[in-house]
């Protein structure tokens, strides 16, 4: 597999959080160093997101300035066609759901986001209502144009997939990973149990914290030495910030053992499962779920949300449970909390799987998709 002296876009723009920047600043390293003959140019936004990621002299960063939807779209539609043409790309990759039309070279596009495509009623504001199906509108027109899209779990490519109509050979399936090194240390630490509980994700209706938080309450009443529960993760939703922090006034004396902390940088997060004991994910709309495989690497014990992907990724290194069901979700901690070998088990387990999971495998899937992609245009050019 050859990419020299190819030049590739990398259309990053709408990354911002969560397991698009996670795949972005773990994949994107690994990328220009297995091809230092090829270049990339990589479109982002924002200095946040470009200070994380790495210098090297096949990389070139673009950093767009700060824009609202409406400009976001409006570079999509005008402006990035025409750079993608002045650097003369032999292929452009959007990570996000959506892509320029009137490309010169073919495209890739990465689909992740739930949100997009599920027809779950989330409560959304008046904003995301009009935003979302939008997006699903570009995501379907720029999926067509495409020459593959990538999904991050083959439930996702499924349930997707089905929904926009798109061809079965279009579909291509790449795990996102994690890196083992910069874990390493994590089952050593001496303040394991600190945090008790933990869950780890961006606030969303669909995360599911209000019920989590309920169910917890349900659990602590009935152990005295309940370990608390901490939350950690940046406010998207307001709304459904305002409903957990009611939740957790409504335990009443257990209320200080409910702890949500928002947003902690991604390079620290790993102190966090460090000093935990349990992790439950309760989430009930995902497309694959990387804390899982951040707490299987931290060795600790999984609840998780009873669904394909979730089964998928974690497959028998979790104890699964209703996410709709408070007492489902209690239910699963108890036994967890109660059962030292099931712990073990479930420890045992996690460290095995999350050895299927790395970020060198995505790095390779992705070059090989890359270097697939431009030799069928060239094929094609040359039998015409």
């Amino acid at each position: 597999m050859t990419l020299a002296n190819k030049r590739i876009v990398i259309d990053a723009a709408m990354v911002r959080r969560g397991g698009g920047f996670t795949h972005l600043v773990n994949v994107l390293p690994k990328l220009v160093k297995e091809a230092p003959n090829t270049h990339f140019l990589v479109l982002v936004r924002g200095d946040s997101v470009a200070t994380s990621l790495p210098e090297a002299p096949n990389l070139d960063l673009e950093v767009l300035p700060e824009a609202n939807f409406a400009q976001r779209i409006r570079f999509q539609l005008e402006e990035a066609a025409r750079l993608s043409r002045r650097y003369q790309a032999d292929l452009y990759y959007s990570v996000a759901e959506t892509a320029p039309r009137g490309l010169s070279c073919p495209l890739i596009v990465s689909f992740r986001n739930p949100n997009v495509f599920t027809s779950l009623d989330q409560n959304w504001g008046l904003y995301q209502s009009f935003r979302l199906p939008a997006l699903r509108r570009a995501a379907v027109r720029t999926a067509q144009r495409a020459a593959r899209v990538i999904f991050v779990s083959h439930d996702s490519a499924r349930w997707i997939g089905d929904s926009i109509q798109l061809a079965p050979q279009k579909r291509t399936v790449i795990y996102h990973g994690i890196d083992p090194q910069s874990w390493q240390s994590i089952s050593s630490n001496s303040d394991k149990e600190d945090l008790g509980i933990l869950s780890v994700s961006s606030i969303y209706r669909y995360k599911n914290f209000v019920r989590l938080i309920e169910a917890w309450r349900h659990f602590a009443e009935q152990h005295a030495d309940a370990p608390p529960l901490t939350i950690v993760g940046d406010v998207v939703d307001q709304s459904h910030a305002r409903e957990m922090e009611k939740a957790r006034r409504a335990c009443g004396p257990l209320a200080g053992k409910v702890r949500i902390l928002g947003a902690v940088p991604y390079e620290e997060i790993s102190r966090y499962y460090r000093r935990s004991n349990i992790f439950v994910f309760p989430s009930y709309l995902e497309t694959f779920g990387h804390p899982l495989l951040e707490a299987m690497i931290s060795e600790i014990p999984v609840v998780a949300a009873e669904t394909e992907v979730f089964k998928e990724i974690a497959n028998k290194a979790a104890v699964y449970c209703d996410p709709f069901d408070v007492t489902s979700i209690a239910s699963a901690l108890s036994r967890v909390f109660e059962d030292s070998t099931l712990r073990k088990s479930l420890t045992q387990a996690g460290k095995l799987r999350v050895e299927q999971f790395t970020w060198d495998e995505t790095a390779r899937r992705t070059l090989q998709l890359l270097h697939e992609v431009i030799a069928q245009k060239t094929s094609s050019a040359m039998a015409h």
